[in-house]
């Protein structure tokens, strides 16, 4: 029981929470670089927060399935087809052997996450299922999906159709265009008076050349009040690196584990969601917000979601089925 891939699209990868627990040893994170979406199209078939979805960026995979699945996706929305008819993000939908998922327009945002219940079955390293591309570990072979690939997974079937949906709004951060809330990094102190101000008011564009490692920034460059060496030290997925063309870099989950570039931001976990739904080209601003306000703002976020989980979970009560 499996898919098979017909067509990879620009970058597929196999993703879930990340290694959470091996920085210390040199072991980058990984991980879904929307968890919001990622824990949303898993509840939608079942799935605890971690079992492994497939991240589809930009340009969509075409894929084979060879069983029955009861599916969904969340996050960007790019024009998912079913045999060619047209389905929605933010439902519970069942496919059958044979059926044909696909993908075209971009309509919005840049990443969706397609969950099948049961997970997709890939060996786990450390403890994770996350493909790390530039270590070569988890996901299918530690690589982004090619033809002819093939995932194995539970075959699983509904009681009923499940006739609703997700409401819009818990993909507001896909379609918002808003400013990217952030905290002061550790060595702000160390850039010059002018350069501060300049991150706060100045539009930021995504680069072509930023990845799952990092988002490279392309604006008025940030100075140091003057050149020098730091001690290379842990780096957090959200930390806004500056290297010595003053152009800002925000890592991401398959960022390095540790980095000697100054931080001058930190960037609010609530918002890193919305940031991961950025494409190249698009422009970008901030706003310093306080670490309690972060902090607030986070707890907001994992309350919110135990209550969508929870409500989520009552209503596929018994619907799911699994073998068939």
């Amino acid at each position: 029981m499996n898919i098979t891939v017909l067509k990879p699209g620009l970058l597929t990868t196999i993703q879930d929470l990340g290694r959470i627990h091996y920085q210390a040893k040199g072991i980058g994170t990984s991980g879904a670089l929307d968890l919001y979406s990622h824990r949303l199209a898993n509840w939608l078939v079942g799935n605890e927060d971690n079992e492994a979805t497939i991240e589809i960026t930009l340009i969509g995979p075409t894929l084979l399935f060879q069983c029955s699945a009861v599916i969904s996706i969340c996050g960007a929305d790019l024009s998912p087809t079913l045999n060619g008819n047209k389905i929605d993000n933010g439902r519970t939908l069942l496919v059958s052997n044979g059926d044909i998922l696909s993908f075209s327009t971009i309509r919005n945002g840049s990443r969706a996450y397609l969950a099948v219940n049961g997970g997709i079955h890939s060996p786990p390293k450390f403890g994770s299922r996350s493909t790390d591309i530039r270590s070569q570990i988890g996901g299918h072979y530690g690589r982004p999906l090619k033809a002819k690939d093939r995932l194995l997974i539970s075959s699983s079937y509904l009681s009923h159709r499940i006739q609703w949906k997700l409401s819009p709004e818990l993909h507001n951060h896909v379609t918002e265009n808003r400013k990217i809330r952030f905290t002061k990094g550790k060595q702000c102190k160390l850039f010059t008076n002018r350069s501060y101000p300049v991150f706060i008011t100045s539009d930021f564009q995504i680069s072509k050349d930023s990845n799952r490692m990092g988002i490279r920034l392309n604006g008025p460059p940030l100075q140091l009040q003057k050149k020098q060496e730091l001690i290379t030290e842990g780096v957090a997925h959200g930390s806004v690196q500056v290297p010595p063309n003053g152009q800002p870099i925000i890592l991401l989950s398959d960022r390095q584990t540790t980095g000697g570039y100054p931080k001058i931001a930190q960037i609010a976990s609530v918002d890193l969601p919305y940031l991961a739904q950025k494409k190249p080209g698009e422009k970008i601003n901030f706003e310093e917000i306080s670490l309690q306000e972060s902090q607030k703002l986070y707890g907001r976020m994992k309350h919110l979601m135990q209550v969508q989980k929870v409500i989520i979970k009552e209503g596929l009560k018994g619907v799911i089925q699994h073998g068939g």
